[in-house]
């Protein structure tokens, strides 16, 4: 038995005194070795709690190891971008951030820690302080947490149980104090910290709210910047300005109790009016990158170049910014543009709201993906069907009243101006953007062709054709802006669709599916670009007038909610929307007043920054190219008398092609001549004589087509040239040919 069990057991007389002492010597020493083994715990506990491993995603900075965006050449697009470069090993100058921004670094350290300097990472008293009130709330209200704690959410993020991350925050602090200085945990801490939206760090909040570095900051200032972090969204000063000066003069009253500033200075801070800027000068394409971030194809961290050219961008931000003043007063308050590079499909612009930081009226909604009515916008498509279909831009159609009945309800659609015009050519009907004539060109065929072309060009419409029917000629089909500008493209890349890119290296695309013929893309291209085609409605000095070819189109959707304009040239595609992302109408604005002056500017920015590029094979373009094999440039006052243009295309007899649906029927009027035939007086045709204007000036042109010209004309007999001068009364005109082949139509003048 051993002593010790003897001893338990009550034997202790056998043993002798002498014994006795050395079991105590020996239990001694071995409490000794158990107390020594403890301490050795501890110590060790205690070295590792405070030297042990830090993971990657603490010790490092959060920008560093967030994905950032630079534009095509390298330069970086976003905020974290550039602070990710700014905090390289070796690239840091001069003073600390903490020691730059020194207003900023106390009053944060008075809003968030003030034991900062005298704590190891962790606050006992913050802590317990904070353990009480959320006791007696019987809910957690306050964290208690130090600025390293901060810090190590900041880096680390947060998922899973709370508590738990509370324990490894504050183990992470007391390791991170280990390893850096206090001036280094406050800079990093301020270089991350969220400040609203998407600002992030003090020098990026500083230039975001009031256009200057964090070392200029003003107490007022300072101690505004101070209460962000802690409620980036309560307190963002855009949408909650009340509650952030709130905030604030609590954090200038913790200064002044701390004695960081006096009387006097109080008094000036509090005093101090705030004027908060739109704008944020080192955020650029923020809807852009915000969507490539949450893309689940882009990399969670890295550098990820874009095909954003990053001057342009800027153009276009501060156009966006200029015109969406101007246009507040038509009740307009966003703005979305996508610029395209037609040869590789590379998204050189793209502006998403006018402002993305207006909370008020939804500035964060990246407009290009909001699918919207698209207007008159939708009609070069419905042309490229007829032309498709083997009519030419100097056809003719009739734009006079049209009635038809769609599931029981009656179908009236009007002109945008309320007048009937007669028998035009579809060049003028395009450019001009009659409502009729492009119900009617629908109507010879199926609105679901429509919505098929529309899909090979990149541009699917939600619901099938029976949901709209011959609306769909009037824009009522919603389509987004990135997908609209993507179908324009295909028309100047001579029919074939384009695939959009977002990421370099965005390639040549020579092919591509094909959507409309070369000649039929040629064709929609020289009417959209026809000045004089367009100027019956919209004047000879509009927004759509270039010194160089542009062709576009203007679209205003019912009841004024949607205005666009969409046009390209050789080299690029350009898409503008304005309206209201809550869908409130605007007042008046139509497409070519309202998105038209962005468009403008935006379009001589693109072509002005970017020339075109060499090895882009031109034949594959519109703009600028030859005219296509099947078509053949003819006297425009053989084919159309002259309306807008003096060379008409039309298709050659041998390639005019089959019509898939021949615009046959009660319900077409186009016009395809192939004998003589009298244009212009029409037969029955009425027409006034204007009041307002000199007699001796309203002369009636005379037009005719088909035979074989020279043409020969007369009214009530008389040969005249090609015009003849109004008189009232009933008269009858007559056209004779080479062949002595003669037509005649009797006409009314009132």
């Amino acid at each position: 038995m051993s002593i010790t069990a003897r001893l338990a057991s009550g034997d202790a007389h056998t043993t002798s005194p002498r014994r006795l002492s050395a079991v105590v010597r020996i239990l001694r020493s071995r409490r000794s070795r158990r107390l020594g083994f403890l301490a050795s715990l501890v110590v060790a506990f205690g070295i590792w709690v405070r030297m042990g491993p830090l993971p990657d995603s603490v010790s490092r900075p959060s920008i560093a190891r967030r994905v950032s965006f630079v534009d095509r050449t390298g330069r970086p697009l976003d905020a974290a971008a550039a602070r990710a470069r700014a905090l390289r090993p070796g690239d840091q100058a001069g003073p600390s951030l903490a020691r730059r921004a020194d207003r900023l670094a106390a009053a944060t350290l008075a809003a968030e820690d003030r034991r900062f300097h005298q704590h190891v990472g962790v606050d006992p008293i913050a802590l317990g302080r904070a353990v009480a009130a959320d006791a007696r709330a019987r809910s957690i209200r306050q964290g208690g947490s130090t600025i390293t704690q901060q810090l190590v959410k900041i880096r680390r993020g947060r998922s899973g149980n709370a508590l738990l991350n509370k324990a490894r925050e504050a183990l992470y602090a007391l390791r991170l104090e280990h390893r850096m200085s206090k001036d280094a945990i406050l800079s990093a801490y301020l270089a991350e910290a969220p400040y609203g939206g998407r600002v992030v760090g003090a020098e990026q909040a500083a230039s975001a709210y009031f256009d200057k570095p964090s070392s200029q900051l003003s107490w007022a200032q300072a101690a505004f910047l101070a209460a962000l972090p802690q409620r980036p969204s309560s307190y963002d000063p855009h949408r909650h300005g009340t509650a952030a000066l709130a905030r604030q003069r609590w954090i200038l009253d913790r200064l002044r109790a701390q004695g960081v500033i006096t009387g006097a200075e109080l008094s000036t801070a509090k005093s101090e009016a705030l004027h908060i800027s739109d704008r944020v000068d080192d955020v650029v394409a923020p809807h852009f990158t915000e969507m490539l971030a949450a893309s689940a194809t882009t990399p969670k961290r890295g550098t990820i170049r874009t095909t954003i050219d990053g001057d342009l961008q800027r153009d276009v931000a501060g156009i966006a910014r200029h015109h969406r003043a101007l246009l507040r007063r038509s009740g307009a308050a966003n703005v979305a543009v996508v610029v395209l590079d037609n040869r590789t499909g590379g998204v050189l612009a793209w502006e998403g709201s006018g402002n993305y930081f207006d909370w008020s009226h939804g500035g964060m909604i990246n407009g290009p993906l909001q699918p919207r009515q698209t207007g008159s916008t939708v009609k070069p498509f419905i042309y490229a069907m007829a032309f498709e279909d083997g009519q030419s831009p100097g056809d003719r159609i009739d734009d006079s009243p049209f009635d038809r009945s769609v599931n029981g309800s009656g179908f009236h659609p009007r002109n945008y101006d309320k007048r009937y015009r007669g028998v035009i050519t579809l060049r003028t009907a395009l450019g001009s953007s009659v409502n009729i004539a492009a119900v009617k060109l629908l109507d010879a065929r199926e609105p679901a062709d429509l919505l098929q072309l529309l899909a090979r060009a990149g541009a699917p419409v939600a619901y099938p054709a029976s949901h709209y029917g011959l609306s769909l000629a009037l824009g009522t089909a919603e389509i987004d802006l990135l997908d609209l500008t993507k179908a324009y493209a295909a028309f100047a890349r001579g029919g074939r669709s384009l695939d959009v890119h977002t990421v370099e290296p965005a390639l040549l695309q020579p092919g591509g599916t094909r959507v409309v013929s070369r000649a039929t893309a040629f064709l929609v291209t020289d009417v959209l670009s026809d000045n004089e085609a367009r100027s019956p409605a919209f004047g000879r000095n509009s927004a759509l007038k270039f010194p160089f070819p542009v062709a576009a189109k203007t679209g205003t959707s019912q009841d004024f909610h949607d205005n666009w304009v969409v046009g390209y040239t050789k080299e690029f595609t350009v898409g503008v929307w304005v309206g209201n992302f809550d869908r409130k109408s605007l007042k008046g604005a139509t497409g070519v007043t309202g998105a038209g002056p962005i468009f403008h500017a935006v379009m001589l920015a693109t072509h002005r920054r970017l020339t075109p590029n060499a090895g882009f094979d031109a034949d594959a373009t519109v703009l600028g190219a030859a005219v296509p094999a099947e078509l053949e440039a003819v006297p425009a006052c053989v084919v159309s008398g002259c309306e807008t243009t003096n060379v008409e295309y039309q298709w050659k007899g041998s390639a005019r092609t089959t019509p898939t649906a021949p615009p046959t029927g009660p319900a077409s009027t186009v016009f395809r001549q192939v004998g003589l035939t009298l244009l212009v007086p029409r037969e029955s045709g009425r027409y006034l004589i204007d009041p307002t204007k000199p007699l001796d000036a309203q002369r009636l042109p005379l037009n005719a087509s088909g035979g074989q010209g020279p043409y020969a004309y007369a009214v009530d007999g008389s040969t005249i040239t090609s015009t003849w001068p109004l008189k009232s009364g009933s008269h009858r005109a007559c056209v004779s040919d080479a062949t002595s082949t003669h037509v005649c139509a009797t006409f009314t003048v009132q």
